[in-house]
């Protein structure tokens, strides 16, 4: 069997959009960051693939065995060769993230609700942002203060984006017409709860200028989203449409942060 590729829209976001916004920010493209991001996908793909074709068991098949070799030369290389050796680190948060995960959907697969539960898809969140940090430790060879936050901005970004796409759908589910705006924040109190919190903290950490007030414009188009709740639970929409303006939500969040960043400094 071929290498088969992920088809998680969102997850490939959730992945390289932190990766490249926390390389720019870092402001160092060399040779290693270049390595570790090939090494990111790889394993992003190298799961992905397992995973469709039966499990960690198909790891054994022939394909496998040398992309995983592969894999693990470029590592080799990002620790041995280039010293970049905090990404053990990474790895290790990553494998625990993993794991945690893997228990959450085995246990939400027993009780045959919805597809994925939202907590393992949180969970997933932080997983996949892991990009961030292993982006900067490429970069600059090991993590900073500023680097850590721009991680927890990605970070606070993407449960926001998750928190949305997952009530959208549960309002589609849930085959029943709102009867007006208190129905509809009752329905995903979560989302707007959490994006009240989000606005929340970033107004307190501008205050106290742990981070610049351009940082809120990066996430000003995402918390309107969450707020077109309001208008839009309930109403029929195109699955992939969502997905794909996920993307789009991201790569603006990145864009706009970057350029907050490059204010700053």
């Amino acid at each position: 069997m071929a290498i088969r590729m992920p088809a998680e829209h969102g997850a490939w976001g959730m992945l390289i959009v932190p990766y490249v916004a926390a390389a720019a920010v870092a402001g160092v493209w060399n040779v290693p960051v270049m390595l570790c991001a090939a090494l990111a996908l790889g394993l992003f793909v190298l799961r992905g693939s397992v995973e469709q074709q039966g499990g960690w068991r198909t790891l054994r098949q022939p394909e496998h065995v040398a992309f995983a070799l592969v894999l693990l030369a470029m590592a080799g290389a990002l620790v041995l060769g280039y010293e970049r050796t905090q990404l053990l680190a990474v790895a290790a948060a990553g494998v625990v993230l993993y794991g945690v995960q893997e228990v959450i959907m085995r246990a939400h697969n027993e009780s045959k609700t919805e597809k994925r539960s939202l907590a393992a898809e949180l969970v997933g969140v932080v997983l996949l942002s892991l990009a961030a940090p292993a982006a900067w430790i490429a970069s600059r060879g090991r993590l900073e203060p500023e680097g850590a936050q721009v991680w927890a901005l990605n970070v606070l970004f993407f449960l926001g984006g998750v928190l949305y796409v997952k009530y959208r759908v549960r309002g589609l589910l849930a085959h029943r017409e709102f009867s007006g705006w208190r129905e509809k924040v009752a329905f995903a109190w979560p989302v707007f709860f959490y994006h009240l919190l989000l606005l929340a903290f970033l107004a307190s950490a501008i205050f106290w200028r742990e981070i610049s007030a351009a940082v809120l414009l990066a996430f000003a188009p995402g918390i309107l989203r969450a707020n077109g709740l309001v208008f839009q639970l309930g109403e029929k929409f195109p699955i992939k449409r969502l997905g794909w303006m996920e993307v789009a939500h991201a790569v603006v969040f990145a864009g706009l942060l970057v350029a907050a960043y490059r204010i700053m400094q």
